[in-house]
């Protein structure tokens, strides 16, 4: 299922440079890449997920919607689905400059062990009195571009080691560009038959057994799940939990489908499911606060959702995991776990070196 060696994937890096609207990706078990791109000037603000309702297009959305990191949608002015068509296509295209390209911004990151421990304490003391059950504590980790690198190759490379994820590089001048290996569907939709995962819970790929941590873990997402889908939706099935491999460690997945009931539609769902416990926390509202006063740096579209949506009859989102920013000098990864009362904190942090080095295994 690799891609074709003989197409040169730097042509996706002169887009970048000129900040073109465009996402390129891969889905799941797939061969075929795709590639939606916005010829036309034409970019309207989302600042809530119903919005979504009636436009169409590749969908990048922050963990939390500010002015600073809006909803940002690629308008299908071009959308193509396959090698050969894609490269003749920008082969005989002229792209203009558009405007200047944003690039990471300087933060606190939580980069080092000593950052983590300390915000750690924090989170875990908000466990230990009772106010949430849950709540995800996540970091970056900043490397230097090294010598001749190319977003391009790093998405080839990453479609041709992770089959089994949604891999997307993609660019737009509000969000900036993102690059990604997606293990976690947030929500699918082809002939009003909606579809969604739970997916928590970590460990190193293994034959030993699940703990009662990242079982508990897993199952609050569940619940939670369960309990949105029903405001809105109708006949649903629930099938598993069973592993779910993302590289070189694994996580507990559920999988659900159903339809919505009448007047309801895919971004009325994207407002009750995001953020779900498995990228902030439960009860959800306390956590979702929680982590915006307390986790010391701004995700911006990490833990958020990326995907096509209501493109050639069907929608498939992501939530936006073992992801990086690319800015002009250097790259942002970002990792995040689920912390309870059962947490430690060397297993906390071993958790996200060992989620970094899916992004990391393309980039070096």
């Amino acid at each position: 299922m690799k891609l074709n060696q003989d197409f040169d994937y730097r042509i996706f890096d002169s887009l970048i440079q000129k900040n073109v609207r465009f996402a390129l990706y891969r889905f799941a078990r797939q061969q075929e890449i795709n590639l939606i791109l916005q010829t036309t000037n034409n970019v309207f603000p989302i600042n809530d997920y119903r919005e979504l309702n009636t436009k169409s297009g590749f969908v990048i959305a922050p963990f939390n919607i500010s002015e600073d990191t809006p909803v940002s949608l690629i308008h299908p002015d071009i959308h193509l689905n396959d090698e050969v068509s894609i490269f003749r296509y920008l082969s005989g295209q002229k792209f203009e400059q558009k405007v200047s390209h944003i690039d990471i911004k300087t933060q606190s990151s939580l980069s080092t062990p000593e950052e983590y421990s300390s915000v750690y304490n924090t989170f875990y003391t908000s466990l230990v009195d009772g106010r949430l059950q849950k709540v995800v504590l996540s970091r970056t980790q900043d490397i230097d571009k090294r010598t001749g690198f190319w977003a391009g190759e790093v998405f080839r490379r990453a479609c041709d080691m992770h089959e089994s994820s949604f891999v997307f590089l993609c660019n737009t001048p509000e969000a900036g560009t993102w690059i990604g290996i997606s293990p976690e569907l947030l929500v699918s939709e082809k002939n009003e038959v909606y579809k969604t995962v739970a997916l928590a819970g970590t460990k190193e790929i293994s034959t030993e057994e699940w703990d009662d941590k990242n079982r508990s873990e897993q199952q609050i997402v569940v619940d939670y799940m369960q309990e949105q889908i029903g405001k809105i939706g109708v006949h649903m099935r629930k099938e598993g939990p069973f592993n779910a491999q993302s590289g070189k460690i694994e996580h507990l997945k559920t999988k659900f489908d159903f339809r919505l009931k009448e007047g309801y539609n895919i971004g009325d769902l994207l407002e009750l499911l995001h953020p779900s416990p498995a990228v902030c926390g439960f009860p959800k509202k306390e956590a979702f606060n929680f982590i915006l006063q307390n986790e010391k740096y701004d995700r911006r579209y990490y833990s958020g959702f990326v995907g096509p949506l209501n493109i050639d009859g069907f929608s498939r989102l992501y939530v936006n995991l073992r992801c990086a920013q690319i800015g002009k000098d250097m790259l942002r990864l970002y990792a995040g776990g689920g912390l309870m009362l059962s947490s430690d904190l060397n297993q906390e942090w071993h958790e996200t070196e060992n989620k970094l080095q899916t992004i990391l295994s393309v980039i070096d």
